[in-house]
């Protein structure tokens, strides 16, 4: 594997948006990089539930820990109960990375709220990086900042034009502190 290695430092990572391209390809490459991750749907159908369990499955190893749940990202209950349960079960949180499909208001404020109730739990952690991902149409992602950095940082890269894979590494430099915020 090139690139960072996430084993070392015992990373613990939620993907919310694991459903998409994007998203499966970020939980597999962090995953494979050594971290623990929470895949997790942003959508609570059953199709998405279905494609993050088999994920989860086929990632998880003695090494890391990989979980799934399915939720509506849009439903500021279910958002803060799955922060909460995801980051107890995986010991706290180190980043969270949010892999949104097309924009629309509903996904902003969905994306406004992982940050500010992912940044909780990783400042209680002792710091760490929220990485936003949104799709903005044609297959084109950006990452974008929301809010000013305090001990966990929004991270803000130039992803626009490449793959799946090359968001993935994009993101993992993200978590590792590779990647400068702002």
């Amino acid at each position: 594997m090139s690139g960072p290695d996430l084993t070392g430092n015992g990373k613990r990572v939620l993907v919310l948006g694991a459903e998409t391209e994007v998203g499966h390809a970020v939980v597999s490459a962090v995953a494979g990089a050594g971290a623990s991750v929470a895949a997790v749907a942003a959508k609570s159908d059953a199709e998405a539930a279905f494609a993050v369990q088999r994920l989860a499955r086929r990632l998880a190893s003695h090494e890391r820990k990989v979980i799934a749940q399915a939720i509506d990202a849009t439903n500021e209950a279910a958002v803060r109960v799955m922060v909460r349960q995801v980051s107890k079960e995986l010991g706290g949180l180190d980043a969270v990375v949010w892999c949104g499909d097309e924009l629309g208001v509903e996904m902003i404020e969905a994306m406004k709220l992982i940050n500010r109730l992912g940044r909780k739990e990783i400042e209680r952690s002792g710091g760490g990086r929220i990485v936003l991902v949104p799709q903005g149409g044609g297959g084109i992602y950006e990452m974008v900042h929301f809010g000013p950095p305090s001990a966990s940082e929004t991270v803000n890269v130039q992803t626009v034009g490449l793959t799946n894979d090359e968001v993935a590494a994009e993101v993992i430099r993200a978590i590792a502190g590779e990647v400068d915020s702002g």
